[in-house]
């Protein structure tokens, strides 16, 4: 009995070390410090599901969902893991361009507002993927994981900002900063179709987002590894 006693006490003290966390903006409780492009209209109803953010942007040159007040999205994001998930729902009824439907590339930006080279702010960024009416005019989930938030060099895929290269004029990491130097310093959140080094012209945008997220990776069960059996951690989308 003593034996059995013992084991479940470790089965559980082992589920609880292997807890994750998961943070979601759903808008049913409020704008939760969110806006897109500064505007912060919720719509109860019509988002995937409950409320939703709903932004109606005329003769922008882009979109940016952003969020800089709201603290479980900010500061040192490897308080997470070392493996995180960052995710958002986008629905787009129109991205008009001169009377034409055109895509867009989402980005997601973290941002560092402390620089000295004249620009506005450090940051890292990721390419999500097109956003508009051919790609997502119903509810679609667009995520980026990040294998290793203490990595000293951009992993594969992400590019910085806050300096420019010399000869190609392309944004860059200004020098002495890191990745895990600006995921430890997050300034403000963005997911945006401003994408670093490029121009956009005039557009009208009909965009609904819901369900912003930035969640544990759960890392190999502790049980696993001394064969008392496997538990899958698994995370609810709302």
């Amino acid at each position: 009995m003593k034996n059995s006693l013992l084991a479940s006490t470790m089965l559980i003290a082992c589920v609880a070390s292997a807890s994750t966390a998961d943070v979601t903006t759903t808008f049913d409780n409020g704008t939760e410090g969110w806006s897109i492009s500064g505007r912060d209209t919720i719509d109860q109803t019509g988002g995937n599901d409950g409320a939703n953010m709903h932004g109606n942007l005329i003769d922008v040159f882009g979109a940016d969902i952003r969020n800089n007040t709201n603290g479980d999205f900010l500061g040192d994001l490897s308080r997470y893991g070392s493996s995180i998930e960052l995710s958002i729902d986008i629905k787009t009824n129109s991205l008009d361009f001169f009377g034409q439907q055109v895509p867009r590339e989402l980005v997601v930006e973290l941002r560092d507002y402390d620089n000295d080279n004249g620009y506005p702010w450090t940051s890292v960024w990721f390419s999500l993927g097109a956003i508009g009416v051919d790609f997502n005019s119903e509810w679609t989930t667009y995520s980026v994981t990040i294998d290793d938030t203490a990595s000293l060099v951009l992993p594969g895929g992400w590019g910085g900002t806050g300096d420019e290269d010399p000869n190609t004029f392309e944004p860059i990491l200004p020098v002495g900063r890191t990745f895990d130097s600006v995921i430890s310093s997050v300034d403000e959140i963005a997911f945006t179709t401003f994408v670093p080094g490029f121009f956009f012209g005039f557009t009208n945008m009909d965009l609904q987002v819901d369900n912003i997220s930035i969640s544990t990776v759960p890392a190999p069960s502790s049980l696993a590894l001394i064969g008392l059996g496997g538990i899958v951690g698994t995370r609810r989308r709302r």
